[in-house]
């Protein structure tokens, strides 16, 4: 049963992600009708991916110091207004400011996660994890179709649809959502394992979290280069058009959304963290690898589960473990510094394969990504069973070797 807590935070995260579904696929044409160039839409789509990754771990910390709620609560009121200020939008510089002010207020996505590692126990986290990340899905999955409805009345209105429901969720949660069941004083916070930067620092790259940040890092640069570019792959050779690509990430947003609701917290309660990251790694090499291979488009069946399965059994569980990797204290600093790695690979991932489509082959950027993500799945194996105790901080031989070598690339 899903606490009143746990609904509160979904929703959150779901208006922030509707919100953010709403005035993406319009951004393009309401930016053009301000007069941008190309390579301005393309700065202005790009800020808000960029202030969301310095402000995840900034916000984590602050919740790591003065607790979770306030900082939920500013955020959802913090993107009202910069919906708002879409919606109001007539200059481009206005028009930057208010993408600015939105990647800053999502950064509390860390925040709501770190809130979840707070109350849940070792065996319902990524269960409660897998439920923010379903949240995520339906919020991006039901956006795109909110915005398209109202922008009938104006490209400027969706924004003033998701302002109107980040308020509406910042209400309730002022009343609705609780503080989470640990927070930390200042005098605790400075004896975490994170309490400074230089702190912060080493612990990003000591073992297991530099080895668990390896693994996200490689799944989900693959996973996303691989959606930037499918619709001009399946294009080329299957002639699908938008439309058809329009169901194909409705299946998978639909699909992902029973995964991370209700199949990855009882899988993880039987099999444990560190085996499901290692069997969706498994799945998304393959779905990766078949997708050149596809004889027809219908294959897609297969494929579109297949990877939507992967990555809800995956990434919640990657999560989890990250945020078993650190004390209680430092949650929010941890988790949010797992946003920038993810954030990362969320930019590298399409670069890279748009420059390997055009330049390489179209086959080769999930080809490369299926290496990637194999890597990814034996460098799992490695990862220790979670509940260990000491033992998790002591690595066997084929760890010890991969934290040496990621120690060392750490510092580049």
């Amino acid at each position: 049963m899903i606490s009143t807590r746990l609904a509160i935070l979904c929703g959150a995260v779901l208006v922030d992600m509707i919100g953010f579904g709403i005035v993406l696929p319009l951004l393009p044409f309401y930016a053009e009708s301000m007069g941008a160039t190309p390579n301005q839409v393309t700065l202005i789509i790009a800020s808000y991916s960029a202030m969301q990754l310095a402000a995840a771990p900034i916000w984590g910390r602050i919740s790591d110091r003065r607790g979770r709620r306030p900082l939920i609560i500013a955020g959802l009121f913090a993107s009202s207004f910069s919906y708002l200020i879409f919606g109001l939008a007539e200059t481009l510089f206005v028009l930057l400011a208010s993408r600015v002010a939105a990647g800053a207020a999502g950064g509390t996505v860390s925040v709501a996660q770190a809130y979840v590692a707070d109350y849940t126990d070792e065996e319902d986290r990524a269960h409660g994890l897998g439920l923010i990340g379903a949240a995520s899905g339906l919020g991006v999955m039901l956006g795109p179709a909110i915005g398209g409805w109202f922008s009938q009345w104006g490209l400027g209105v969706p924004g003033f649809v998701a302002a109107g429901l980040c308020l509406i969720n910042g209400i309730a949660a002022v009343f609705l959502l609780p503080e989470s069941t640990y927070e930390a004083s200042p005098e605790e916070h400075e004896q975490g394992e994170a309490a400074s930067l230089s702190e912060w620092l080493e612990k990003m790259t000591d073992f297991p979290l530099s080895l668990l940040l390896l693994v996200y890092f490689l799944c989900i640069s693959s996973f996303t280069a691989m959606t930037s570019v499918l619709a001009l792959y399946v294009e080329r050779v299957f002639a699908m058009d938008a439309a058809d690509m329009g169901i194909v990430f409705t299946i998978a947003g639909g699909v992902t959304v029973v995964v991370r609701g209700g199949i990855v917290g009882r899988l993880v309660r039987k099999l444990g963290e560190p085996f499901t990251v290692r069997a969706g790694a498994v799945i998304l090499a393959a779905t990766l690898a078949g997708i050149p291979f596809m004889p027809t488009r219908w294959w897609l069946g297969l494929v579109i589960p297949g990877w939507a399965l992967a990555t809800g059994i995956l990434f919640p569980s990657l999560a989890s473990l990250v945020s078993r990797a650190t004390d209680r204290r430092s949650q929010g600093s941890i988790l949010g510094g797992s946003q920038i790695v993810g954030g990362t690979g969320r930019v590298l991932g399409p670069a890279g394969a748009g420059w390997l489509f055009q330049h390489v082959g179209i086959e080769s950027p999930f080809l490369i990504g299926a290496g990637m993500v194999a890597v990814a799945a034996v460098a799992a194996v490695a990862i220790p069973r979670a509940g260990d105790g000491e033992k998790r901080k002591e690595p066997g031989p084929i760890a010890s070797k991969l934290s040496t070598l990621l120690g060392s690339t750490s510092g580049e």
